[in-house]
């Protein structure tokens, strides 16, 4: 084999190993954008969660208050539905979340 050989074998096996580590690059890079589009819509549904948390609270001043309710479980109308809806949204954070343990 000669120096032109070698040179030549010596490149091919460079530019082999540039367009793995190329690859190998771009799919992390793809990972990682999934990721983070995931984290920032795990983000919003928190957001929305503690907006109905907040909700929750005042629902449940204005049944003991306004209304005079002694009481209030999770079946008083207007309770049951946020709760429902509080539930609902934790489901989709955990689904995400799981997604994310999936891509990392």
């Amino acid at each position: 084999m000669g120096f032109l050989d070698k040179l030549q074998e010596t490149i091919d096996q460079g530019l082999k190993s540039s367009r793995e580590l190329f690859g190998k690059a771009k799919e992390k890079a793809k990972d990682l954008g999934e990721i983070g589009v995931l984290k920032f819509e795990i983000k919003q549904l928190e957001s929305q969660a503690e907006k109905l948390v907040a909700k929750l609270g005042s629902k449940t001043y204005e049944v003991l208050t306004v209304e005079g309710q002694q009481t209030v479980s999770s079946d008083t109308p207007g309770i049951k539905e946020i709760l429902n809806a509080i539930a609902g949204v934790r489901k989709e954070i955990e689904a995400k979340e799981q997604q994310v343990r999936n891509i990392e």
